[in-house]
């Protein structure tokens, strides 16, 4: 079971790293020279992610905690950004910070307090979402929802790659989107 979540959630990476790559390129695309390219970069990072050592963790059941703590990243975030109008770069870098001291504040806690500053700005990526895509805090608190099951399935998906958080939140909004597209419609 834990070898299918773990290819689900990478294949899952792979589809939203494409997408978001198609959606970049969407209007520069003219040549089959740049999909092929982007097709052969894909097919080299699946490639490396496969044969690279990984460790394997078995998901505790404190791991759902890690939703709260995403959850609360981007309403933090979402507050800063568009209510308080401070903007989303600089929403996130006070969710971040305000998080990188909890583990300090809350030691006596466990090793469940260290994971709190990881999961918040993962959740601060979904609460820097653009208003022309947030309709309002209900859509963030389910993104937030989203992004953080996104976020403990793929726990050990690409250890030590970067860009890990804010593809988990892009796909939590993507998945969102879709999801509010499909049923509201």
């Amino acid at each position: 079971m834990k070898k299918t979540i773990r290819r689900i959630a990478f294949f899952l990476f792979v589809l939203f790293h494409l997408s978001f790559l198609l959606a970049i390129f969407y209007e520069k695309i003219d040549t089959l020279q740049l999909v092929a390219l982007l097709l052969i970069i894909a097919l080299l990072v699946t490639i490396g992610y496969f044969k690279s050592p990984r460790e394997e963790e078995e998901h505790f059941f404190e791991d759902f905690y890690n939703i709260i703590y995403v959850i609360t990243g981007c309403m933090i975030t979402f507050l800063l950004n568009q209510m308080a109008g401070l903007g989303p770069v600089i929403g996130a870098g006070i969710t971040g910070s305000i998080a990188s001291f909890l583990p300090i504040i809350f030691r006596r806690k466990g090793a469940a307090t260290k994971e709190i500053p990881v999961a918040m700005y993962c959740g601060a990526f979904v609460g820097m979402t653009s208003p022309m895509v947030t309709e309002n805090w209900r859509f963030i608190l389910f993104a937030g929802f989203v992004t953080g099951v996104i976020y403990i399935c793929s726990k050990n998906v690409f250890q030590g790659y970067g860009g890990k958080l804010g593809s988990v939140a892009f796909g939590g909004v993507a998945i969102t989107s879709v999801f509010l597209f499909l049923f509201t419609s």
